[in-house]
């Protein structure tokens, strides 16, 4: 038989209110590293959490690290061409639209990506 003192329960560190501020702070600042967002919690409320903390607190609310999806940023040429394209099918009936199909294939973005962000 295990002595009772075998399992300890531990207690959370953090608070519900603690958590959706966690989770506010993350929203707020989407660049921001889970140990700046520790430290911002530790300034706001004195009590220190580690950074696996944060990261289980952020996941629990549905929150969690991811790459953007790498765009390709639009020239001059393509914005003349898509413009261009747009003012002469502006006039098209519903019926003729209904034969075009837009692709979501290729993402695009008007500045470029040359850095990299977790969102």
């Amino acid at each position: 038989m295990l002595p009772d003192n075998q399992y300890q329960v531990t207690t959370r560190v953090t608070t519900p209110r603690q958590d959706r501020y966690l989770v506010i702070s993350a929203r707020r600042q989407r660049g921001s590293t889970a140990r700046a967002l520790g430290s911002a919690l530790t300034v706001a409320t004195g009590i220190r959490i580690s950074r696996q903390t944060v990261y289980r607190r952020l996941n629990h609310a549905g929150l969690y690290a991811r790459r953007p999806a790498v765009c390709i940023p639009l020239t001059a040429a393509h914005k003349r061409a898509r413009l261009s394209w747009s003012l002469k099918h502006q006039h098209w009936s519903v019926g003729e639209w209904a034969n075009v199909m837009f692709s979501d294939k290729s993402r695009f973005s008007l500045s470029s990506d040359s850095r990299r962000v977790t969102v």
